[in-house]
Order: structure tokens, then sequence, then C-alpha cells
């Protein structure tokens, strides 16, 4: 991973808040912060660190979250841009996600957009001053004012 920005930080520290929030209301779902791998494909292996992930708890079939990588995918990635992501590796990691069915939820703190690709749905965009909603996510509604205002 390398190192990112300031605002890239704090946007995710926000993020992180707002997911944990949403898991302590809905213990269905499981939370994931930066540092945590998922394993993308069982054929090539790869594996994706999203900023920010959500899984459904039934994925693991009533086991406790292994040690290690998570041996498939989250349901949904959150990926917040940073000035240095090429376009190259921002475009790999939305193949990756593609290929797998996840949801992606790519928040640009410089541009104060975000933009949901979904495999259930055309892709979404949203502006600074709106609130980001998932459809599959009840209750969720991410307000992209208060995440960008950094």
């Amino acid at each position: 991973m390398s190192p990112v920005g300031g605002p890239h930080g704090q946007v995710t520290m926000k993020l992180d808040q707002q997911l944990a929030n949403y898991t302590d209301s809905h213990p269905d779902w499981v939370g994931y912060g930066t540092d945590t791998a998922f394993t993308m494909s069982m054929s090539t292996g790869n594996w994706r660190c999203p900023d920010a992930a959500l899984v459904r708890r039934d994925r693991f079939g009533g086991a406790n979250t292994p040690n290690g990588p998570v041996p498939f995918p989250p349901d949904i990635a959150f990926e917040v841009l940073s000035p240095n992501d090429t376009q190259a590796d921002v475009q790999s990691k939305r193949q990756d996600y593609y290929e797998n069915d996840v949801i992606q939820v790519w928040l640009d703190p410089q541009r104060k957009t975000a933009e949901v690709i979904s495999p259930n749905h055309p892709a979404q965009h949203f502006r600074g001053d709106q609130v980001l909603t998932l459809p599959e996510l009840p209750d969720f509604r991410l307000d992209l004012g208060a995440l960008f205002s950094i």
C-alpha cells in the first residue's frame, strides 16, 4: 500500500466511522478497514485491500472472521481516490471488482463526487451535496457533504 495524503486519510477515517455505526445497528453486516486483504478469485488468487469494505455476515457460514486474508471478495468495496492513483491502477481494481460481482463505491475527495458501480443496476453518480444510498444496504445513508467536509 502506498502512502496517501491528508485528505485521503481524513475521508477514509470519516467513512470508517459511518460504516462502523452502520454495522453496529445492522449486525448482519461486517465492516473492514484499509489493511484487510480479500481474495478476489480462487483461480487467480489476486488480493485487493479496499479502503473500506462490507461483507454479509452469513457468508462466513457461522464461523468467525478468518485470520489472514478473507477467502472471498467483499460484497461492497469502498475506494477513496488519491491524486497519486494511476488510471491503470484504478482500472485494474475496477476490473477485479467487476469480475467478482463486488459493488464498488468510488469516492473522489478532490472533486467531491462519488460513483457506485453495481452488478445489479446501472452506475450511479453523486455530488458532494447529496446522500449516497445503496439498495443492497437497508437504511444506509452516506452524507457526502459531511464526508467531504475536510
